[in-house]
């Protein structure tokens, strides 16, 4: 059977009307908690937790996800298709009965005391086209066994057929086993808690643990896949997001939107060049305004208006960058022919005088800054805990300091990301080191 590549089987409005559906049952097929304690088969907690099972007590609904898991299967062209109990058992009848196909049911494991100790139930047929379904893949463990008996058989096996893929490694899992076995989901959890935020059934995060919350983490050098994980988790402590290099190979059209159901984003555009250019990339953001975004005050007062003026009677701040953090005096001077502080003073008048709402310097000149333009919000990079390595940054600080200091936000990346826990990192920060309770 061919393969379907990076794709969902049901088109974005088709999926809204199946989250709402499930939503709308009485026999809760959809569990959601903010708070993210609902437990997971595999370990660990989740804020939403897929039911399919339950759907025994809503006719209905067997009724619906019978037509709904019709629409890949026809696609697909199987001649028979497999079913691993217990969550998709109720409707595999009467899924059958509306492709008029035989199913097979495949256990992990062949059950005891039984005369057959068969893990299928049915027949597996060499070379017919084949396909099997579930209702989740997480880490896609519970997969293999089942998998495999099919391919021991010989069928023609197409790809695992679920509604929702929590995006739990099963990629990583399948690969190790050396499982060649793709995943054709519905839609992913990302689209789910998307819609449950987005209409209001969840909350984001609490408002007053967003606004007491100065760090900025930066999301730099990851993919959408590696990200995902970090900011589900990191959703309910009210940190912002930054992103610079995931923007511009996303793309800002899907991303924004995609990350503003975990945090506030700043995007770290860094622009420099002509007013016009700058005007007509930021304007296009104002259909979707992201928390902040940054520009080089080194593109001059023009060009911080013309960002500026594009976001007018929008949320989005306008940040715009100093000196970086990774530079040390020597190579400030031979750049701007000044040392730090006092090409930090320069950039930072002049963006004064453009009406920019931010600025963006390292701890060392956060104190000077503050006394100068006091209503300006100041953001930090180049922050760790003390003794932590400082890696390409040169003039840093720690978190409390630059909040003394007079800095308004913290942007902390690998400190955070490289945690064991980062939400117990972020939390220990917040209690200890920024002393935010």
């Amino acid at each position: 059977m061919k393969k379907i590549g990076n794709s969902q089987w049901l088109a974005p409005w088709e999926r809204d009307i199946v989250i709402r559906a499930l939503l709308d049952s009485d026999a809760e097929l959809i569990k959601h908690d903010n708070a993210r304690r609902l437990p997971l088969k595999m370990g660990g907690t989740t804020d939403i937790y897929m039911n399919l099972r339950n759907a025994r007590n809503d006719p209905k609904m067997v009724a619906l996800l019978a037509e709904v898991y019709a629409m890949p299967l026809r696609r697909l062209g199987v001649a028979r298709f497999g079913e691993v109990p217990d969550a998709v058992s109720c409707f595999a009848g009467p899924l059958s009965i509306n492709l008029g196909l035989p199913y097979v049911t495949i256990r992990e494991q062949a059950k005891e005391g039984r005369v057959s100790k068969a893990t299928a139930i049915g027949r597996l047929v060499r070379n017919e086209p084949f396909a099997i379904i579930d209702d989740v893949v997480t880490d896609g463990a519970s997969k293999i066994a089942p998998a495999r008996e099919c391919i021991k058989a010989q069928v023609d096996l197409g790809p695992l057929v679920v509604l929702v893929d929590r995006q739990q490694g099963w990629h990583e899992k399948f690969k190790a086993e050396g499982l060649d076995l793709e995943v054709w989901p519905g839609m992913t959890l990302h689209d789910v808690r998307r819609y449950l935020i987005e209409h209001g059934v969840m909350a984001r995060c609490d408002k007053a643990a967003e606004e007491k919350n100065p760090i900025i983490v930066a999301l730099d050098g990851k993919n959408w896949d590696d990200v995902l994980p970090i900011v589900d988790r990191l959703r309910t402590t009210g940190c912002i997001l930054k992103v610079n290099d995931l923007f511009f190979w996303e793309g800002y059209r899907n991303l924004i939107s995609d990350l503003q159901v975990y945090g506030r984003v700043m995007v770290d555009l860094k622009g420099h060049d002509i007013p016009n250019t700058l005007e007509n990339i930021t304007r296009r953001f104002a259909t979707n305004p992201p928390w902040a975004v940054t520009v080089h005050a080194s593109g001059g007062e023009e060009m911080i208006k013309a960002v500026v003026k594009s976001f007018e009677g929008k949320p989005t701040k306008v940040l715009a960058v100093t000196v970086l953090t990774s530079m040390d005096q020597v190579a400030c001077e031979e750049i701007y022919t000044r040392i730090p502080l006092d090409q930090v003073k320069k950039l930072a008048e002049i963006a004064f005088r453009a009406g920019a709402h931010g600025l963006v310097c390292s701890p060392q000149e956060a104190a000077t800054l503050k006394s100068l333009y006091p209503k300006m919000e100041l953001v930090t990079p180049g922050v760790r805990s003390e003794g932590l390595v400082a890696g390409d940054q040169k003039r840093i600080g720690t978190p409390r300091g630059a909040i003394e200091a007079g800095a308004k936000y913290l942007v902390m990346g690998r400190q955070i990301l490289g945690a064991t826990d980062p939400v117990e990192e972020v939390t220990r920060l917040l209690a200890n080191e920024i002393k935010f309770s």
